[in-house]
């Protein structure tokens, strides 16, 4: 058995496959948290990151006082990227299109509750300067700025959005081929300048820097591309959302 943070891992790993099963239909609740963690042998804190690490990812709604309800039993990702259509580039042109005016809204929609729970992802992130970049707090920031937007079907397109990205063998490759600790210090600072601006409820600022900092992952692996000259360098097809576009 796994230990440590990895143990979440695991146990969700688990609880999906019962999912595409269907041991579990949409709709359907799952057992509680008390009964998990008995049938897994652990703890209920182990248990609760499993099913954030799924609520994440929208297999499952965890309603206080209800239950934990099932949301899809299978990944639509899935096929999609297997299909081989979209290379890094076309991503983070659609990221850059599509969460720089979520931050926009967000800016003018976020509440202190929403800003707390990114000042934590700051905290952490800052204490992991000198560490490899952690792909899920980079990925629950985002999601949390999309759920400030109100809007929950732009929830639901960022989280498609990440969950092709974290599928995707490219992008597992490439975040264990980079430099690692110049990507920790970057995306922090970047992290952090949204972040002021989402404070400010300063919505051009909160563009600005969601723009600036997919332009900068852009830029990061578009040299580490070029420099190894990899097949899936897309580059020249999928160019820079203006942002100057959106503020005519």
């Amino acid at each position: 058995m796994l230990n440590g943070e990895r143990l979440y891992k695991e146990i969700a790993s688990q609880l999906k496959q019962q999912l595409f099963e269907g041991v579990y239909k949409v709709g359907e609740k799952l057992p509680t948290e008390r009964q998990l963690a008995e049938k897994f042998k652990v703890g209920r804190t182990v248990i609760r990151e499993a099913l954030i690490f799924l609520e994440i990812y929208g297999f499952i709604e965890i309603k206080k006082s209800s239950g934990i309800y099932v949301l899809k039993t299978t990944d639509e990702s899935e096929s999609f990227i297997n299909s081989g259509r979209v290379g890094p580039f076309e991503l983070l042109q659609a990221r850059q299109l599509i969460e720089s005016n979520i931050a926009a809204l967000a800016a003018k929609n976020i509440v202190k509750n929403d800003l707390e729970k990114l000042y934590v992802i700051l905290e952490k992130e800052r204490a992991l300067l000198n560490s490899a970049p952690n792909n899920e707090l980079d990925h629950e920031f985002h999601i949390i700025i999309a759920g400030a937007s109100q809007n929950n079907l732009l929830v639901e397109l960022v989280k498609y959005i990440w969950d092709v990205r974290n599928r995707d063998p490219f992008w597992q490759s490439l975040t264990q081929e980079s430099d690692q600790l110049d990507y920790s210090q970057k995306g922090y600072n970047e992290h952090k300048a949204i972040f002021m601006a989402l404070q400010k409820k300063d919505a051009a600022g909160a563009r600005q820097s969601m723009w600036q900092h997919i332009e900068n992952i852009k830029n990061r692996v578009s040299k580490q591309l070029e420099s190894e000259s990899k097949p899936e360098f897309d580059r020249y097809f999928f160019d820079s959302i203006n942002l100057e576009i959106d503020e005519r």
